[in-house]
């Protein structure tokens, strides 16, 4: 965590101290007047239903200073603002600028988390390392994960995601990056957006933001995404891929715990033994590996950096309940990783069910990508179970495909009953669904279940 006094704090973002010794540290930043505690900041911030600035005293009776503007009232430690959330960036802004902190900045429609991880796990093995958590890829996220980092950051991999146009654009404002990676562009948040086209221009605002002189770093094998090497007006690019690339994937092999990949840069291989299942990491794994090999780091450090990941970090994840082996992908889904989800599924051994619910903000594409996904998952499992109103186009076509049982639910309580009915000992079960779906409460249920006798 930052040592960071209030006063600093202030300072950086613009605000006022009141009743409060500015060489007090900050013990804590958070959004959440429940999470506030003795020392911590807590930012009065408005959201969806309602605005921080009415918990204030909720706040300042936990020991916290609240960061919040004039119309919070009084009786307590503040840090006053105009604009708390424009004060939060300014805060990042000016922290990373005088900590002169290289910020990678990693987006795409698939597949950012997973590269943010590996790129924060590949630079560990020289240089402290800040990145975005969990799901803070927002202007409230990024400082908050920022001064949740290490005290003395030298790096900071910031996942940039976006529900609109302008957003990436904002981030790069406030994390401004010397490396930009992009994973690939896909229909998520066609709904929103209304056209491949505007996601990739979305997307592309990341480049917008780098610095004079960097480095874009570019999904060759996604031709929407290798078309915006077009857009770097002042940097270089960088390709990845597998057919070609500055950086290539040479192989990949499935093995019960990982996966090994075998990358090449300008003719010397390197093998990483990652400890997360799935091929389409191998990609993930080499876009990682560039963001390191630009910043100066030697394939050996590469290596060791990316095999240290944490299994933990990973998005698809292997476990055992009772009888069962239980593959829980429940953060996010459409329609490409719902392909390298059932092809996981595919490697694996005993009898295969793929439980898959909704895909949201497809807009245009929510049947065909729904119909798509299920007749993948008709040929690759024995049994189908698509939960939810949109999945029942993936029932659908996973019972034309002809190969396995499938059952359309409406929704999870009614899956757990049908799952309860249907599984047997030595069974493989995925889940994967929108994160709306809150399907981790699915894969809780059949854990509190403990699997068939």
């Amino acid at each position: 965590m930052m040592r960071l006094s209030y006063g600093q704090l202030a300072a950086w973002s613009g605000g006022r101290l009141e009743a409060w010794d500015p060489d007090a540290m900050v013990a804590d930043m958070v959004i959440d007047s429940r999470a506030a505690g003795p020392g911590g900041c807590f930012w009065a911030l408005p959201g969806e239903h309602t605005h921080g600035r009415l918990f204030v005293h909720e706040a300042w009776a936990r020991g916290a200073v609240a960061a919040c503007d004039p119309l919070a009232g009084s009786g307590g430690p503040a840090l006053r603002l105009a604009d708390p959330l424009e004060g939060l960036g300014r805060f990042l802004r000016a922290a990373l600028e005088a900590g002169r902190v290289t910020v990678v900045g990693v987006t795409g429609s698939v597949g950012k988390t997973s590269v943010k991880e590996l790129t924060a796990a590949a630079l560990r093995s020289r240089f402290r390392v800040a990145q975005s958590e969990g799901n803070y890829n927002t202007a409230i996220g990024l400082p908050l994960s920022f001064f949740r980092g290490p005290e003395d950051a030298t790096h900071f991999v910031a996942e940039m995601g976006m529900r609109g146009p302008g957003e990436i654009r904002a981030l790069t404002r406030l994390a401004r990056p010397r490396v930009a990676i992009i994973t690939t562009i896909g229909p998520s948040h066609l709904e929103r957006l209304g056209s491949l086209e505007a996601i990739a221009d979305a997307k592309a605002e990341i480049l917008e933001g780098l610095e004079p002189g960097g480095v874009a770093i570019l999904n060759r094998d996604d031709p929407r995404v290798w078309a915006l090497a077009a857009r770097v007006r002042q940097g270089t690019v960088v390709g990845v891929g597998e057919a070609a690339g500055d950086v290539r994937v040479r192989s990949v092999e499935t093995l019960p715990a990982g996966t090994r990949v075998e990358l090449e840069e300008g003719g010397r291989t390197a093998v990483v033994t990652l400890p997360w299942l799935g091929r389409h990491q191998a990609l993930n794994a080499a876009l990682a590996a560039a963001a390191a090999r630009v910043l100066g780091l030697g394939w050996p450090e590469v290596v060791q950096g990316l095999e240290a990941v944490e299994p933990g970090r990973a998005r698809l994840r292997r476990q055992t309940v009772g009888r069962l082996t239980v593959l829980e992908d429940v953060y996010n889904a459409s329609p490409a990783s719902m392909e390298a989800a059932l092809k996981v599924l595919e490697a694996a051994g005993g009898r295969r069910v793929a439980v898959l619910g909704d895909m949201l903000e497809l807009g245009s594409l929510e049947e065909a990508g729904h119909r798509t996904v299920g007749s993948r998952a008709g040929t690759v499992a024995e049994v189908v179970v698509a939960v939810g109103r949109r999945a029942r186009a993936l029932a659908e076509a996973a019972t034309a495909a002809g190969q396995a049982q499938v059952y359309w639910e409406p929704d999870a309580g009614h899956a757990l009953e049908r799952l309860q009915a249907v599984l047997a000992p030595g069974d493989t079960v995925l889940f994967k669904a929108s994160r709306a779906m809150a399907f981790e409460r699915l894969v809780e249920a059949v854990r509190a279940w403990g699997g068939p006798a």
